[in-house]
């Protein structure tokens, strides 16, 4: 890989003594480092930084006014979430007090004066190197999520209008239509909702990663029996279709505070896998008990099992066991995992080899004392007690 170009890069010079601008401009002009913004005055340093966006900041510590430590908070406070603008620190003060300080207020490194050219020019490439570096991660991923939003557009439509229509036909045929026609149309079938499930899967990965593997949840009361067999239900044809029976153990009058929506997402998961891993005449189970201040879900199958040294993995993205169905991509535990997390619950999974597995995971009861926090479009939420 190429070293990146430092040459076009933004440094700002901050320093109450113009001597010490002078040398440090002197050392970085003569090394090819980019273009430089110098200011003996704290309070022009942060508007300069918002005009401007430098790639490094070099700031002393101790000027009048406006200390170094306030210069850090304010730019700290400007950045995006997740944004990486390194700030190295270079200052009289050989006082631990004071680098643990600049340090945990947002400096990426700290040098005290005297300081090494040599020294300052190697910690100067490696800030830049890594600020470059971060800026062409950030470049793919946008690029990467405009190449989603085509295919959520260009592709997910009509695979959903492909895998309706085929659907639609099969129902029509006369018994006495080609069995070659109806196996065609059956496979039509069948595949484009792989593939339709295959994108939209890919879809929430990449919006849950853009928004830091967290997601929003809509919080309202539901009724958890409810969204079992709302679950059951959307699945029970692919089961029927397996042998394998669905069933629903969960008492009347279970009240949570959750996304009905994503909970059902959720489950559709589950038992998804659970379906893919269960062997003909099967059983599956959807139940619900009260767990202090939450209601735990669990989705039981009679199936193959997990090995112990691949449960730690499970919930990985695009991670898949030696056995796994490999038309997937291994994203729904992943998926599922986020928005359970996002309701501020905990999944888990428990299995053996040869009797099956079952994957717990808790949602806030009805009653539940929860810390709610904005999300986009919705809610983040942390179970805190029983009210």
């Amino acid at each position: 890989m190429n070293a990146p170009d430092l040459s076009c890069s933004t440094l700002l010079l901050v320093d109450d003594e113009e001597a010490n601008l002078d040398l440090l401009e002197g050392i970085l002009a003569g090394s090819g480092l980019g273009n430089l913004l110098r200011t003996q005055n704290p309070f022009q340093a942060v508007e300069l930084a918002r005009q401007h966006r430098p790639d490094l900041v070099l700031l002393d510590l101790h000027m009048p006014g406006m200390t170094g430590f306030d210069v850090l908070r304010a730019l700290r406070e400007m950045d995006e979430p997740g944004d990486y603008r390194p700030v190295l620190v270079l200052t009289a003060d050989v006082t631990p007090e004071a680098r643990d300080t600049a340090l945990g207020e947002g400096a990426r490194d700290f040098l005290t004066k005297p300081f090494d050219i040599v020294e300052v020019l190697l910690r100067v490439r490696n800030l830049l190197e890594t600020r470059q570096l971060y800026l062409q991660a950030r470049r793919a991923t946008e690029a990467r999520e405009r190449i989603l939003g085509v295919v959520a557009h260009d592709l997910r439509n009509p695979l959903a209008s492909i895998t309706m229509q085929s659907e639609m036909v099969l129902q029509t045929l006369s018994p006495r239509s080609s069995p070659y026609v109806r196996d065609a149309l059956g496979n039509i079938q069948q595949t484009s909702g792989q593939m339709y499930r295959l994108v939209q899967d890919l879809l929430d990965v990449a919006q849950l990663e853009g928004a830091g593997g967290k997601t929003s949840v809509d919080l309202a009361e539901v009724d958890v029996h409810e969204l079992l067999c709302t679950a059951r239900g959307m699945l029970q044809p692919i089961a029927a279709g397996r042998k394998l029976t669905l069933h629903v153990d969960a008492p009347a009058g279970l009240r949570a505070l959750a996304d009905g929506a994503r909970v059902v997402q959720v489950l559709s998961n589950l038992v998804g896998n659970a379906i893919k891993f269960t062997p003909t005449g099967g059983r599956i189970t959807l139940s619900a008990t009260a767990d202090d201040a939450c209601v735990r879900i669990s989705v039981a199958d009679t199936g193959h099992g997990i090995p112990q040294e691949h449960l730690p993995h499970v919930f990985g993205a695009f991670w898949q066991g030696d056995t796994a169905d490999r038309r997937g991509a291994g994203l729904g535990l992943s998926i599922a995992s986020a928005l359970v997390a996002a309701h501020g619950g905990r999944m888990w999974v428990e299995s053996e080899v040869g009797q099956g597995t079952t994957v717990h995971f808790t949602v806030p009861a009805a009653d539940a004392l929860v810390a709610v926090s904005a999300g986009r479009g919705g809610q983040m939420v942390e179970v805190l007690t029983s009210a």
